[in-house]
């Protein structure tokens, strides 16, 4: 039954994703960012429980929201490690200068991505979670989305704003470097974390909780390739310091960055998935 309910969610976010480009421009893309952040979270709370048990859960949502609200925060006000930015008012409610939405953001993502390196690292037994492979594929495989996604939410939307603008359109290279730096750290803490309390209680998954876990990854990248097939095709965007850049330009080079990152990730992914299990591996 929990496996059906996490499959439905997996699609809808999936199709909700997808459509996003049919709701630009309209009243209902007020709900986008909300949604792209509480479909992950509903997912992993339908998820975890079962893969890491509630005591890990909430330690990995604790780590994932202090360190990167701390990255965010320091960032905000010195530059440092992502660049000088700050955020408008799109995302609501802060903390401090951090819109609250954020952190639950990077711990939806995390999560998904700690599973998918555990697949592609084979260290699927409680003991292989928490190795350093883990903690550094896991990382690349979050820094991908954000690569996607940075732009369209910075110089597009306005959701964040790059003071000293940057070359990827409108972004600068240390703010990718900041992001690796930032979430390895979460997986870091989190790994240690785990070295040192009862292993026992992380599962070794089956291929359906690998699947799913897999599976909303792909809904993270159907959003870059449907704008880049339904996106607007006319139009420009200027960014902070008056860098005019072609909103064509913009979606369909995520579209191709995210098809040459995530995709390969997913498909390697599949792959392992579809794979013959191997020394009584599930």
């Amino acid at each position: 039954m929990k496996n059906g309910l996490i499959w439905v969610v997996v699609a809808l976010y999936a199709a909700f994703a997808a459509a996003k480009p049919l709701l630009a421009g309209t009243d209902w893309f007020v709900l986008v960012p909300l949604v792209s952040i509480l479909a992950p979270i509903v997912f992993v709370l339908l998820h975890a429980p079962r893969q890491i048990g509630w005591a890990n859960l909430g330690v990995f949502f604790a780590l994932a929201f202090v360190i990167s609200w701390s990255y965010e925060s320091l960032s905000i006000a010195t530059g440092f490690p992502f660049g000088h930015y700050h955020y408008t008012e799109d995302l609501g409610w802060q903390l401090g200068t951090v819109p609250l939405l954020i952190m639950p953001a990077y711990f939806g993502v995390c999560y998904i991505s700690w599973h998918i390196a555990r697949t592609l690292t084979d260290a699927l037994e409680p003991g292989q979670s928490f190795g350093w492979p883990v903690v550094l594929v896991a990382s690349f495989v979050m820094v991908m989305w954000d690569l996607s996604m940075d732009p369209s939410r910075a110089t597009v939307n306005l959701t964040w704003i790059w003071h000293d603008g940057g070359a990827y359109f409108g972004v600068p290279f240390v703010n990718f470097a900041g992001w690796f730096l930032c979430v390895a750290t979460i997986f870091a803490a989190f790994a240690f974390w785990l070295s040192r309390s009862a292993t026992k209680t992380v599962a070794t998954p089956d291929r359906i909780a690998q699947a799913q876990a897999l599976g909303l990854y792909v809904g993270l990248i159907a959003e870059f390739i449907s704008f880049a097939v339904l996106g607007s095709k006319t139009g420009t965007v200027t960014d902070a310091v008056g860098q005019v850049w072609n909103l064509r330009d913009i979606y369909e080079s995520l579209g191709l960055v995210s098809i040459f990152t995530m995709g390969f990730v997913i498909v390697l992914t599949a792959l392992k998935l579809a794979a013959p299990a191997r020394d009584g591996a599930r």
